[in-house]
């Protein structure tokens, strides 16, 4: 694959915590960073006979009081983003050398998917083929153990690893968006490699010249602040190249608190330890590079069908989209936990789940129930006591009980909402703060299409009561829904909103084929009697003339009717290909050179929705335009964050959301059921 012009470049993809990108265009330019912004401190220093040439971050971090020249860079040439890989390439007079990170999240095998194990490989080959004296030097900063950088750390080592951490007397005590984990171990492997504790006094002194450095000890407790001390390896060759790898894995104890329980990550499933799949990582190692380029070979060709730039934003988007994730197991059922980053923290947030799934069904439906087995199981618990769907489960990592909206401080919207007044606080937050007809929508098309990709009911068959109850509460309040939240909360309330009713009706228009395969002949009329009904209105207050509004009350009004995708995908034969094609047509004159905004109201535009839309119809202009604007957003945003879901479509700034799993919608294109 072709260089890819990015805001940020994936480095280490594992979960939300283990989680590490390059902010810049050249991996020298700036330290890598946790998505979050937080520095997660690596250096990176290849030497040729004597001569230090820095490829990655700094030797020596702005502590505010001085400055200390860096060592000169080896030039970067280029940078390759593929589903699995970031590959980086440097030249100078001497040699050249390739840098590769890889995280293997191959989701035909989750014991592999969910190693919290990540490679680093190296390659440099001196021009002349001669021998020369070379030396690659990597390290991992004990940030990368740590939330707050006043947090004692513990430096060791193990059989296989360097290790630094944080212990677990933090671990799973705190929960929200903005957070680095502050528990568990990081484990540098480095095999053939010498491998120490340094800080930043001793790594100035190894790259300057000044007399050779000490390495710590062992046992050494410290501050991350105090130096910002690092796991380091340095392996050394005389020889025309030197070649290798080293892991950098996270050990994290327990994974998540799961109503009240701490549980283990998916790789203990079956009594793994650390050391055990740290030993498989080396083992395996020929064999999962060997998979590693099938696959992304295999991916970039399919999505190169639909355009090179879909390959490329898709390309970007995969590691993202699983890695905001963690995998985990509890009573035998697969709990795939999702965390809303940069958003609220929020964890098998519903109307998340519900973009997302396009790349699972496609890779891995079971992942699909992994999504929706924590909200059906906070139901059956007994702690929702509404007749509509949840929106989560709590903040990453405690699944506690649904947070959003509920025990929130929204005190001050709501003494200034007049109209409330009269209902008490806690009716205002359940009236303000939720989704109703959002989630139910959503959890029913989500199962929908779960079974749909499996071509098994079985999943809805064990839910069918609450699913029922969903469906109920959609054919009562689905269809003119009142002043409300939708998944696109950050554009506010709105009444009346057609793009929602579309996804009451395509609710209903899925749950009445579900049941119909089931061999409920009642409720598969009942059902489609409702989507069809819902369908008519629809379209008789919905369309003002060549394109659909907005809101059903607003004549002059457009909006992208997302929701609408069903109707092809699960061919429920609800609205005439006509009217969508003319619906498509009218969406060209609001795309711009950032791509199209999601309704009329403001510049906002959402990569999810907008190549949902660009499945309504069977138009590749359309199509191309779409994907282009999100490719001129990614190279020339100022924003120097992983890929946002969210931004001003007119000047290509961030609104706030990035790092989400959502851009799994992208895949849309590619998902046939």
């Amino acid at each position: 694959m072709t260089s890819f012009k990015a805001p940020a470049y994936p480095l280490i993809s594992v979960d939300p915590y283990f989680n590490v990108w390059s902010m810049a265009d050249h991996l020298y330019d700036d330290v890598p960073r946790h998505w979050t912004g937080r520095r997660h401190f690596m250096t990176g220093v290849v030497t040729f006979d004597g001569v230090h040439k820095r490829f990655m971050g700094l030797t020596y971090p702005d502590n505010g009081r001085f400055t200390v020249g860096e060592p000169e860079v080896i030039p970067q040439t280029d940078v390759v983003v593929n589903p699995l890989t970031t590959i980086y390439r440097f030249e100078d007079e001497n040699m050249t050398l390739k840098v590769e990170f890889m995280t293997p999240l191959l989701m035909d095998d989750l014991k592999l998917m969910s190693r919290p194990v990540s490679y680093i490989s190296y390659e440099a080959v001196a021009k002349d083929g001669k021998e020369h004296e070379i030396s690659m030097y990597l390290d991992a900063s004990a940030e990368m153990c740590v939330d707050r950088v006043d947090t004692p750390v513990t430096f060791g080592r193990t059989d296989y690893s360097i290790t630094v951490t944080a212990g677990k007397t933090n671990m799973l005590k705190k929960y929200g968006d903005d957070l680095c984990i502050d528990w568990g171990t990081l484990h540098l492997i480095a095999p053939g490699c010498e491998t120490f504790v340094i800080d930043s006094d001793q790594r100035m002194r190894m790259f300057r010249g000044w007399g050779g450095y000490s390495i710590m000890e062992d046992g050494l407790t410290l501050m991350p602040l105090e130096g910002y001390p690092s796991i380091a390896s340095r392996k050394t060759v005389k020889d025309s190249k030197l070649s290798g790898f080293i892991c950098l894995g996270y050990d994290d104890i327990k994974s998540i608190r799961y109503y009240g329980e701490n549980i283990d990550a998916y790789w203990k499933c079956d009594g793994d330890t650390f050391e055990d799949v740290v030993k498989k990582a080396l083992e395996e190692y020929p064999q999962i590079k060997e998979r590693v380029e099938a696959f992304d070979a295999q991916l970039l060709a399919r999505a190169g069908k639909i355009s090179e730039k879909y390959a490329k934003m898709v390309a970007l988007a995969y590691r993202q989209t699983i890695a905001a994730h963690k995998l985990t197991c509890h009573d035998g059922k697969l709990q795939f936990l999702s965390k809303e980053c940069f958003s609220n923290g929020c964890m098998a947030t519903v109307d998340v789940t519900y973009p997302s799934i396009p790349l699972f069904l496609i890779y891995n439906p079971d992942l699909v129930e992994g999504m929706l087995n924590p909200i059906f199981d906070l139901c059956d618990r007994g702690m929702w006591p509404h007749e509509f769907a949840p929106h989560d489960v709590g903040r990453y990592p405690v699944a506690l009980r649904q947070l959003y909206g509920v025990g929130e401080i929204y005190m001050d919207e709501y003494q200034k909402n007049a109209k409330y007044q009269d209902i008490g606080y806690a009716e205002y937050e359940l009236r303000s703060f939720q989704m109703p007809i959002e989630e139910c929508g959503n959890m029913l098309l989500c199962v929908s299409a779960l079974c749909a990709a499996r071509k098994d009911d079985a999943y809805a068959a064990n839910h069918v009561k609450l699913l029922r109850q969903w469906a109920d509460y959609l054919v009562k309040a689905g269809f003119n829904p009142d002043d409300t939240l939708c998944t696109d909360d950050f554009a506010g309330h709105l009444a009346h909103n057609c793009n929602l009713s579309l996804k009451a009706t395509m609710a209903l228009g899925a749950w009445a084929d579900v049941e119909k395969r089931m061999g409920n002949a009642e409720n598969t009329a009942k059902y489609r009697k409702a989507a069809e009904e819902f369908a008519a209105n629809w379209k008789a207050n919905g369309v003002a003339g060549d394109h659909t509004k907005l809101t059903f009350d607003s004549e002059d009004s457009w909006s992208l009717k997302y929701n609408l995708v069903w109707n092809k995908l699960l061919k429920l034969d609800l609205f005439e290909q006509e009217m969508i094609d003319k619906e498509v047509q009218s969406y060209k004159q609001y795309i711009g050179h950032y791509g199209i905004p999601l309704d009329g109201r403001s510049t906002v535009a959402k990569t999810d929705w907008a190549l949902w839309s660009t499945v309504l119809a069977d138009d590749q202009e359309y199509l191309d335009r779409v994907v282009d604007g999100i490719c001129n957003m990614l190279a020339e945003t100022k924003d120097r964050a992983p890929f946002t879901d969210c931004y001003w479509s007119d000047f290509a700034r961030c609104k706030g959301f990035r790092n989400r799993t959502v851009q799994g919608g992208l895949f849309i294109n590619m998902l046939e059921l």
